[in-house]
C-alpha cells in the first residue's frame, strides 16, 4: 500500500489515536513517564557528548 495514500494516512491516525488512548489511561505507563523525566533531565544536565564534537559548546 502506498504510504502517501489517503487511507493509509487515515489508518496512521486512527492507530495513532488509539494508541494514545491506551498508554494515557495506563497508570504504569504513565508512572514510568515521570520516571524517566526525571532521569532524563538529571542526564542532560551533565552535558554528556558521547565522543561526539559538540559544534559549538554552549556548555563551556
Amino acid at each position: 500500500m502506498d504510504k502517501n495514500s489517503t487511507l493509509y494516512q487515515l489508518m496512521d491516525m486512527r492507530m495513532n489515536g488509539i494508541m494514545n488512548g491506551i498508554t494515557e489511561q495506563d497508570e504504569d505507563y504513565q508512572a514510568l513517564l515521570q520516571e524517566v523525566d526525571k532521569y532524563s533531565g538529571s542526564l542532560e544536565s551533565l552535558h554528556l557528548h558521547f565522543g561526539l564534537p559538540c559544534t559549538p559548546c554552549q556548555h563551556g
